[in-house]
């Protein structure tokens, strides 16, 4: 907030969080509960110094100081360092771009996953949950984890291309993304001149990265020349022509995009999906809920589209989902001096913000430890400040897929629960990991169990 005074602060007034540690600084502390690292930084001040190593960063700990950069009011910012760690990859998608060039593309892509565009991409979903849950063999353990990342691979990667001659690209997707999503993670986290040194690994993700883009280039150039409106993402790509500049995106910018979808989707989606099976399943007054309100509503027939809409009780499990487990970090860096309430950064600063620490703090929610899908019904919900509710971020870098994801994630723990009730493996005790923004759980051992034929 600023200053009543009206005087400006430097970085050296900016308290340091406590655990530093010399030429570590914080990391040791991240990398041991970066989960409750996080959560704890609010009680420090409003911006938090906390060292990366050698490296500087401030952590936002108030959603108007995370407002400000969002909507672009504390100056510019840019992500030239994760352009670079992933350049292989991606060339330019919407996620590293900065500027004009930012907007630009936000328009670009916005209209492939507008509200109307649901309506499109829902029977899909559903139909892909759908088998997905029939497929679960009764009493036999699985892993949900590797299920849920499974389910999403699949439901994404139709969404994007639904012509036939989009098979051979959806097979090369399955084959190349898991390991190059994990990959991007590493080069992501690392100081560029240590990504430099490791050769074999750079080999591997270039040829890797090579083969995923000719593979879905080659379907772009099919599909431009077919002419035909497929009714997924690619089309609605290919088809949009900006009002304000004329621009079409070129087939390149197009790569670019979709595989952003990919990378941005998968992991997140499978993790909010899978911590969503694990609330449910570990605790029985929200399933038998869950379960109610899908007989009631799905009556003795499978999932529909239209049902999707139609569980305010499940969206509510869903919206608390996506609040206890929120992204747990998101990194930009300033370009040029930025004002921060009354404290000014110099440009180069690694400024930071954690949805998941603002969704466990007690100033902005009500016993925020509490798995509390109440917390959203019509009669609680306004108690809650709209400014603290930020599971797909805010303002200028807001996720473009977030009616989808939610779309998504519902059809599936629909289809799921419409059919199983899963038995968790009493003898493992489910943890979190946080190698990608969002954090996941290590594996989710559970039995199901068949509710209905």
């Amino acid at each position: 907030m600023a200053s009543e005074t009206g005087i400006r602060r430097g970085p050296e007034s900016v308290p340091i969080a406590p655990g530093r540690l010399p030429i570590l600084g914080h990391s040791v502390a991240v990398l041991r509960d970066p989960l409750g690292f996080v959560a704890s930084l609010p009680q420090y001040g409003d911006i938090v110094q906390v060292d990366l190593g050698p490296r500087q960063a401030y952590v936002l700990t108030t959603p108007d100081l995370i407002r400000e950069v969002g909507f672009g009011q504390a100056g510019h910012f840019h992500r030239d360092e994760l352009a670079e760690a992933i350049s292989m990859i991606v060339h330019g998608s919407v996620n590293v771009l900065s500027g004009s060039e930012h907007a630009l593309r936000r328009r670009m892509i916005a209209p492939a996953f507008k509200q109307s565009r649901m309506s499109v991409y829902t029977p899909l979903a559903v139909d892909i949950a759908n088998r997905w849950s029939n497929n679960f063999v009764p009493d036999v353990p699985i892993n949900m984890v590797d299920s849920a990342h499974a389910l999403v691979l699949d439901t994404i990667s139709s969404t994007l291309f639904r012509a036939d001659f989009g098979d051979d690209a959806k097979k090369v997707i399955r084959d190349h993304v898991p390991w190059l999503l994990s990959e991007v993670i590493i080069r992501g986290a690392m100081p560029p001149a240590l990504t430099r040194m490791r050769v074999i690994a750079n080999r591997r993700f270039a040829s890797h990265a090579k083969t995923l883009r000719a593979s879905i280039g080659a379907v772009v150039t099919r599909y431009r020349e077919s002419g035909e409106e497929y009714s997924d993402v690619l089309s609605a790509l290919l088809g949009h022509t900006d009002v304000d500049t004329g621009t079409t995106l070129t087939d390149d910018e197009i790569v670019d995009e979709l595989i952003l979808v990919l990378a941005a989707g998968v992991g997140s989606e499978a993790s909010i999906l899978s911590w969503l099976i694990h609330e449910v399943s570990t605790r029985p007054d929200v399933a038998q809920r869950v379960f109610d309100e899908l007989d009631e509503v799905l009556g003795d027939g499978p999932l529909l589209p239209e049902h999707v809409r139609a569980l305010p009780y499940l969206h509510q499990v869903l919206q608390e989902t996506l609040r206890y487990w929120g992204p747990w970090i998101s990194l930009l860096t300033a370009g040029g001096t930025v004002h921060l309430g009354d404290v000014d950064l110099p440009d180069g600063s690694a400024i930071l913000f954690s949805p998941y620490m603002i969704h466990h703090d007690d100033t902005w929610y009500t016993n925020p430890a509490a798995f509390d899908p109440d917390r959203w019904s019509p009669h609680r919900i306004a108690s809650i400040d709209k400014r603290a509710v930020l599971p797909f971020g805010v303002g200028e870098r807001r996720c473009p897929g977030n009616l989808y994801a939610v779309m998504a994630v519902t059809a599936a723990a629909a289809a799921l629960f419409r059919r199983w009730r899963l038995e968790p493996d009493s003898r493992y005790r489910v943890r979190a990991q946080s190698r990608d923004f969002v954090p996941s759980p290590t594996k989710l051992p559970v039995t199901p169990r068949l509710r209905k034929v």
